[in-house]
């Protein structure tokens, strides 16, 4: 195999092959080996078809960005494989049985792609400085319809969990030929990636050992649809797409229609409010129903994850705006009243100090707060919680470090998403200043540190509530709950309300309230 050194420390295989993919909404197969492929992997490959998207958020394009970014529904299950370049170099041991970590991109399950962005290049290339080295992948899976849509076909449901599944077991099987371990391997993903990991950790295949869950708890939007809600979205999906035939004739239309014509159908529905999320499978998830209500027992439950990180930024809500300018306090507390009950919807509103008379722009605060919350933080918190009472280890982290890039939406804002301009390193030369270079450096460390089996900071455990912020000021600081709560200002209490006013309906959506309805929510 041939790969690209880049850095000078690290070699990068580029688009290696995990899987092909017989038929659209067919289960893909694992390659388990690569003699009939071109064993030059040097260049980036496709991307899995998708809307397009440029990340003005993130600064714009890189320098020698390819764009647009080239896409093949057919020969996008690839894998970016980093490894130290002495690694290959050499037969010495200690360079062998390295720890693995894999990232899993994020992107509302319609979005996202091996790219320079997101490269785990220096990731291990600090591994190295740090004398923990590790090897890195990134993997690639279907998206949208394309990866979650239910079809007639009983073999074709939650395809996308079965590409990272299959990916995931390609590097089992794979990775201690570039001197991996089998039992060192570390899943970690942002948001969406955070919770196909979650989705990983509710079935029975064992593929990993340590999880980093990033803005990415599966709660109450997230857990899954039931086949009756999937059998519907597909219904959706013919009408959107002109299908007459129905049963096996419109899968089989379904499957001849140009790609494009799937994904724009597919992101059309996504701007009116439907989610491409996991359905409820018995071949997926077992015979119990996960409801978003047990989540975090399941979770805590998997007996082949032995360590946890988890954590989110700052505030959330505030990419979500759009959702938040459709309410105001009135249509707030009536909508939340019909959903859950006068009494939990004035303790909801209690949470989030929202009056009827109360000025627009502190509303439009709490309304992300609440967005987010429901979304992020309050899964997050609930399995850190429930997580204290078992015997995984914990770490918890809060990434409170704004946008960095002027002139950019959600500039000077904590973001969702915003630690992935940070945790890789790759957007160092955009930084304006040292500060921010060491945040991101430090980033980097910690999760190296995690992934090495070592603990990065202290264990969130039993009565001990612990936490790591990212502060700008600061950098990277250790506090109990109590002060964060003093220093950092932050409402704890505030997730737990949220959860509180949601408990005992196990079939909620909270953000499917009139004024919301058939409006994008991730």
């Amino acid at each position: 195999m041939a790969g690209l050194v880049t850095p000078d420390s690290v070699v990068q295989f580029r688009a290696v092959p995990y899987a092909t993919i017989p038929a659209r909404f067919k289960q893909a197969i694992l390659l388990d080996d690569l003699s009939g492929t071109d064993r030059e992997f040097t260049k980036p490959g496709f991307a899995c078809p998708q809307p397009p998207s440029d990340d003005l958020v993130g600064g714009g394009p890189f320098p020698g960005d390819i764009r647009p970014f080239p896409m093949d529904e057919f020969k996008s299950l690839i894998l970016q494989i980093n490894v130290p370049l002495a690694c290959l170099q050499s037969n010495s041991s200690n360079l062998a049985d390295l720890p693995v970590m894999v990232y899993i991109h994020g992107g509302g399950f319609v979005l996202g792609k091996i790219d320079p962005q997101h490269s785990t290049a220096y990731i291990v290339e600090q591994s190295l400085l740090d004398s923990q080295p590790i090897i890195a992948i990134n993997i690639q899976y279907r998206l949208g319809a394309l990866g979650y849509l239910h079809t007639p076909d009983p073999t074709s449901t939650n395809l996308a969990l079965h590409d990272q599944r299959t990916a995931l077991i390609w590097i089992q099987r794979f990775i201690s030929g570039f001197g991996g371990s089998l039992s060192k391997i570390t899943a970690f993903g942002e948001s969406a990636g955070g919770m196909s990991i979650c989705y990983h950790m509710l079935s029975t295949m064992p593929v990993f050992s340590r999880v980093i869950l990033m803005s990415g708890v599966t709660g109450p939007m997230t857990a899954p649809i039931s086949v009756s809600e999937a059998e519907e979205l597909y219904e959706k999906t013919l009408v959107e797409l002109g299908i007459q035939e129905r049963g096996e004739e419109g899968l089989t239309k379904l499957r001849e229609i140009d790609v494009e014509k799937v994904v724009a159908a597919s992101s059309k529905l996504s701007g009116e409010g439907e989610m491409w999320i996991p359905v409820q499978d018995e071949a997926w998830f077992g015979g119990k129903e996960v409801t978003w209500d047990i989540i975090p027992e399941l979770l805590g439950a998997c007996d082949w994850v032995e360590a946890v990180m988890l954590g989110s930024t700052g505030f959330e809500g505030t990419t979500l705006i759009q959702l938040a300018q459709a309410l105001t306090p009135a249509t707030f507390a009536s909508s939340t009243s019909s959903q859950l009950g006068s009494s939990k919807s004035a303790k909801l509103l209690q949470t989030y100090n929202i009056t009827p008379s109360m000025d627009q722009n502190l509303f439009l605060t709490a309304a992300m707060r609440w967005i987010g919350d429901v979304i992020f933080d309050a899964p997050t918190h609930a399995l850190a919680q429930h997580l204290l009472r078992t015997n995984k280890k914990t770490y918890r982290y809060i990434f409170d470090v704004r946008n960095p890039f002027p002139g950019q939406p959600f500039y000077q804002h904590a973001h969702h998403w915003v630690d992935i301009y940070y945790l890789f390193k790759t957007f160092q030369f955009r930084y304006s200043s040292q500060r921010l270079k060491d945040i991101s450096t430090r980033h980097a460390q910690l999760w190296i540190t995690f992934a090495n089996e070592k603990a990065p900071w202290t264990e969130n455990k039993g009565r001990n509530e612990v936490v790591i912020v990212a502060d700008e000021k600061e950098g990277w600081v250790q506090r109990t709950r109590e002060q964060d709560q003093e220093i950092g200002g932050r409402n704890w209490d505030r997730c737990e309300g949220c959860w509180e006013a949601y408990a005992g309906n196990p079939y909620v959506r909270p953000l499917k309230i009139r004024p919301l309805v058939g409006r994008k929510v991730v």
